[in-house]
C-alpha cells in the first residue's frame, strides 16, 4: 500500500508541475498575442490553471480549507474577466462613435 500512495503522490506533483508550464506556455501566448480578445482569453485560461492547480494541492496536502481558497479565487476571476469585457466592449463602442463621427 505503502508503494501506491508513493506512486500517487508523485503523479499528483508531476501533473502540478505541467500545471505551471501550462500557466507559463499561457503568458507567453498572453504576450504575444496581438488582439485584445486573445489576451482576455488568455488571463481566463490562467485563472482557470490556477484554480485546478489549488483543487490539486488540497488534494496533496490535505488541507480542506484550500478548496474555500479556490473558490474564492474563482469569484474573483470570473469578475476580473467580466470587468475586463466590459471595459473592452466600451472601449470598442467608443472608438467606433469616434470613427464614425469623424467620416461625417
Amino acid at each position: 500500500m505503502e508503494l501506491i500512495d508513493k506512486c500517487y503522490e508523485t503523479l499528483f506533483w508531476g501533473v502540478l508541475a505541467a500545471l505551471a508550464v501550462c500557466v507559463v506556455v499561457a503568458l507567453v501566448y498572453i504576450f504575444r498575442s496581438k488582439l485584445t480578445v486573445d489576451r482576455i482569453i488568455g488571463i481566463n485560461l490562467i485563472g482557470t490553471t490556477v484554480v485546478i492547480t489549488i483543487a490539486l494541492l488540497t488534494f496533496v496536502l490535505g488541507e480542506p480549507f484550500l478548496a474555500d481558497v479556490a473558490m474564492i479565487y474563482v469569484v474573483i476571476s470570473f469578475i476580473a474577466v467580466m470587468t475586463l469585457c466590459r471595459v473592452y466592449i466600451n472601449l470598442y463602442a467608443r472608438r467606433r462613435k469616434e470613427k464614425e463621427g469623424g467620416e461625417q
